[in-house]
């Protein structure tokens, strides 16, 4: 696949050749976008400073958890009103997971406990 090719390459540059290894990275991630695994998309985005890119292809993919440590430590990073939009999905996600619990007291208590987690951050 290209995107582990790419992503080879980027991993295989000096630690110097900072554009260039984050060049191969956003690429890589263009291309697991491509294939639809999002959270390799999502991971490649990261690696290169792509937060806005890393967030939404998150978002996309259903990868809530991932998408609020991106919104979380790269705020100042994300395009104009991101943050916003991702705190408020991240929102609905956790009080729907909490509402499962109550709803469904079978499912494993850990969502809540993450739901609990998100709010307090």
């Amino acid at each position: 696949m290209a995107a582990n090719a790419f992503s080879k390459c980027a991993e295989d540059l000096p630690s110097d050749q900072v554009y260039e290894r984050r060049t191969y990275y956003r690429i890589a991630g263009e291309c697991y976008s491509e294939a639809h695994d999002l959270k390799s998309a999502g991971d490649s985005y990261w690696v290169a400073k792509q937060y806005s890119a890393a967030a939404r292809t998150y978002r996309e993919g259903g990868y809530i958890d991932e998408m609020v440590q991106v919104v979380t430590k790269h705020r100042n990073a994300l395009d104009r009103g991101l943050p916003q939009r991702l705190t408020m999905v991240a929102r609905v996600y956790y009080i729907k997971a909490c509402f499962d619990i109550c709803l469904f007291p079978n499912i494993s208590h850990s969502l809540y406990v993450v739901f609990k987690h998100q709010v307090s951050t």
